[in-house]
């Protein structure tokens, strides 16, 4: 009776004689052997070769839908851009004629009345500014490049002598040897004191370019020619104005000495010669290679240097637009993209004219 139960608990018919086993026994010794039980969902099916071609048809047809949707969506697109070019050109074109033309108007002096923002409807304005210029808040943009050599855009307050206040002006490019005052010759002209006039033209100063680093507050070094931090730490106003090229000399721009009174004795004292260079003529010029080497600040050409490329873009855009088009023509005469089902049937009347 009792192997009875043994065999009964073990899972297994006991023979007589036999030495019973115990449940444990008999799991512990067939674990290994055990099935593991799964859904009967079978989640990958075999698909039949039919069903394969039919599904690279769908994804064929679906990609071709899809190609032929950018193709005709191509010359409409291109269509449009070259027209919004074409648009700019035209505001890009009426903007140099203005600019040029304003390049022919007399310079005037600057009113104290300008503000920032009736600065892009005076650009490119010849205006004449007067006043003393501070070289001690003197700073640099750059480095630039001219001729080869390395150099900074200067850029100076003017305090105005009608009140005005106090504007920024870019005088121009400067050898990197001559950035210090001291260090440059032709001090009427590098740096010239008291009250001047200087013939400018007001400028909208470029945006700030992508690549450009922050400007460091303290430093008189700027990578790019940014109108907000420099009129904010040298405490003028947000004006700039270039300095228009002039390789003239000013005699009146030398300063005066005062004489000194000599002594009744030395009134037949043999005088020394005399230190000062002769008076020169107003209507000398220099070159520029004397005013680099002198460190006298190359200013800037009375021409509008606008970019205009919209010309290129547009022609680009239109002629993508063209080619397109063809594609497109060619691809609906050809209809295979199109119509799959008439490549079938030309592929079955191939075939029956070389078969049947």
């Amino acid at each position: 009776m009792n192997r009875l139960i043994v065999g009964i608990r073990s899972g297994r018919r006991m023979m007589p004689g036999a030495t019973p086993r115990t449940s444990v026994e008999f799991l512990w010794r067939n674990k290994f052997y055990a099935t593991v039980k799964t859904d009967n969902i079978d989640w990958d099916p075999v698909k039949t070769s039919k069903q394969l071609i039919k599904g690279r048809e769908l994804e064929s047809k679906t990609s071709r839908r899809i190609f032929f949707g950018l193709l005709c969506l191509t010359p409409v697109v291109t269509f449009l851009l070259g027209c919004w070019q074409y648009q700019r050109l035209k505001w890009k074109n009426k903007l140099v004629a203005d600019c040029e033309d304003r390049l022919t108007y007399k310079p005037l002096p600057l009113p104290k009345s300008v503000t920032p923002d009736q600065v892009g409807d005076l650009e490119y304005r010849r205006v004449l500014l007067t006043g003393k210029f501070d070289y001690s808040r003197e700073v640099f943009v750059g480095p630039r490049l001219e001729n080869g050599q390395k150099g900074y855009l200067l850029i100076c307050p003017l305090i105005q002598s009608n009140g005005g206040g106090e504007v920024l002006v870019n005088r121009g490019w400067i050898r990197e040897d001559r950035v210090i005052p001291e260090s440059r010759r032709l001090q009427h002209l590098s740096c010239p004191q008291g009250e001047i006039t200087i013939e400018c033209l007001l400028r909208v100063p470029p945006s700030k370019g992508r690549f450009h680093m922050e400007h460091e507050p303290g430093s008189k070094l700027y990578t790019y020619l940014d109108l907000e931090a420099m009129a904010e730490e040298l405490h003028t106003r947000p004006l700039y104005a270039v300095a228009i090229q002039n390789f003239k000399d000013h005699p009146e721009w030398i300063p005066e000495k005062k004489h000194e009174s000599n002594p009744w004795w030395k009134f037949w004292a043999k005088s020394p010669p005399s230190k000062e260079a002769p008076a020169q003529d107003a209507d000398a010029e220099f070159s520029p290679l004397q005013f680099m080497s002198a460190g006298v600040p190359l200013g800037k050409a009375p021409t509008v240097d606008y970019t205009n490329n919209h010309m290129q873009y547009m022609v680009t855009w239109w002629g993508l637009c063209f080619i397109s088009t063809i594609l497109l023509r060619l691809v609906i005469k050809n209809s295979k993209v199109i119509n799959p089902k008439m490549e079938k049937m030309e592929k079955l009347k191939h075939a029956n004219k070389y078969l049947g």
